[in-house]
């Protein structure tokens, strides 16, 4: 078996303009551009946890009629509608509307 040869291997050679990954020896390419974060900006949440109970419970709450509203009248419409049906099915809702029982 024989070594690879260099020039069939899959990393770049010769005169490209891109080299390999990572690789910052070859032509200074144009329109590239590298952003960096400073060093006292890296802690990317402090406190979050203390800033979400006070800052979260006042965005809800100003949002509060927006879902409350609909969800209260939801769940009132579900209830009226369960005991309406369960009246409905009962013997005494079948005598109430005047259908006899078999």
């Amino acid at each position: 078996m024989r070594p690879t040869i260099a020039t069939q291997s899959e990393m770049p050679g010769g005169k490209v303009y891109n080299l390999w990954w990572g690789d910052k020896s070859g032509i200074r390419q144009r329109g590239v551009i590298q952003y960096s974060i400073s060093p006292w900006q890296t802690k990317a949440a402090p406190h979050w946890l203390r800033s979400y109970l006070f800052n979260g419970y006042r965005r809800i709450s100003g949002e509060l009629l927006f879902f409350g509203v609909p969800i209260a009248v939801g769940y009132a419409t579900y209830t009226w509608a369960k005991k309406y049906d369960e009246h409905q099915n009962s013997k005494a809702g079948h005598i109430a509307a005047g259908a006899h029982h078999a």
